[in-house]
């Protein structure tokens, strides 16, 4: 069971985030739909189970060590070095949102000069980056439990004194599937650049899978909540930077506190599994040390970090999941026709 949990605690501080702890990335992908987005919430459930069930066998089947090898194994050589490369970007640059988003926290909650905010969250994820897919565990398993009991807690809070806005429509005049799809298949691809390098690292193929599994349910679950907490505090919630802590705002003044530092830690989370996905990418092509790696991202990081938080959310998360579903849906039927 240790190492279920281990590999759930990675899969859910991978995915969260501060887009889904913040509530911004419930809103845009799933809220803005209605009350019909517990639909996609749920959708986005049962791809993460079955998406998980097909790629980590197939990581153990074909030793898979990082997502190029998957990359190439459904696009080939060609198609898979250019979609590997964008991927690559893309991740970079999930990496830079982190490191932004991280100093813009500091700046507004605590006062630090942006500038100083961003160098403060740059180094303290060099640190735990350093020490490889155990710092990635060791940092995960803490943070990863304390962020679920603030997220339910604030849901309960926000259930018992509440009902969800019945002024909203079932469905608004857009596509709640596409949306979850697109959703879930970002945020796998985003994952298997950690879950892949650890399969070297757990022997048991059964213990991973379910340690998918449990992260799966965990995050539906805290996506559920969240989404009630947003569709409840309609159409206010909608207008906010950060939805979840709009809401929080109207439950006393701990909960706002508690959950500025949850999102802080969210970001730091993703970033430490998105530079340490980064670092063995560019270890396997330069064939150099993985502090030599680790660092020479984090410094061309912290430059493109100045673009702005929201910016580069705009920009980069909806093109990636459409080439994050495109190659999940040529993974799904390779892994059909090969067992037929």
């Amino acid at each position: 069971m240790k190492e279920e949990l281990k590999v759930a605690a990675v899969f859910i501080g991978t995915i969260i985030g501060a887009g889904l702890a913040s509530g911004q990335e419930i809103l845009q992908f799933f809220s803005r739909f209605g009350r019909g987005s517990f639909i996609g919430i749920l959708i986005c459930f049962i791809l993460y189970i079955l998406l998980s069930f097909i790629f980590i066998n197939m990581a153990y089947k074909k030793r898979f060590n990082s997502y190029n090898d998957l990359v190439d194994y459904c696009l080939g050589k060609k198609l898979g070095f250019i979609a590997d490369w964008i991927i690559t970007i893309f991740i970079f640059f999930s990496n830079t949102i982190m490191i932004s988003g991280g100093g813009a926290m500091l700046n507004e909650y605590i006062g630090i000069d942006k500038r100083y905010g961003i160098f403060i969250m740059a180094i303290v994820s060099f640190l735990v980056a350093l020490f490889s897919t155990n710092g990635v565990i060791a940092i995960n398993s803490i943070i990863v439990p304390l962020s679920t009991f603030i997220v339910l807690i604030l849901g309960f809070f926000v259930f018992e004194e509440n009902s969800i806005n019945i002024t909203l429509p079932l469905f608004n005049n857009e596509n709640v599937y596409g949306s979850a799809i697109i959703y879930a298949c970002f945020n796998f691809m985003t994952a298997i650049g950690v879950l892949y390098p650890m399969a070297r690292e757990v022997k048991s193929r059964e213990s991973f899978v379910k340690g998918c599994i449990l992260g799966s349910i965990v995050l539906t679950l805290l996506g559920l909540i969240i989404n009630y907490n947003i569709l409840t505090y309609y159409p206010a919630s909608f207008n906010s930077e950060i939805p979840n802590l709009y809401v929080a705002k109207n439950h006393g003044p701990l909960l706002p506190l508690y959950l500025t530092v949850i999102i802080w830690l969210e970001m730091f989370t993703t970033e430490v599994g998105c530079l340490y996905s980064l670092s063995k990418r560019m270890q396997n092509v330069l064939n150099k040390s993985y502090f030599y790696c680790l660092l020479t991202i984090l410094l061309i990081s912290i430059p493109f970090s100045f673009i702005g938080f929201s910016n580069l959310i705009k920009m980069f998360y909806p093109p990636f999941g459409l080439i994050s579903m495109l190659i999940l849906l040529i993974g799904v039927i390779k892994y059909v026709i090969l067992r037929k």
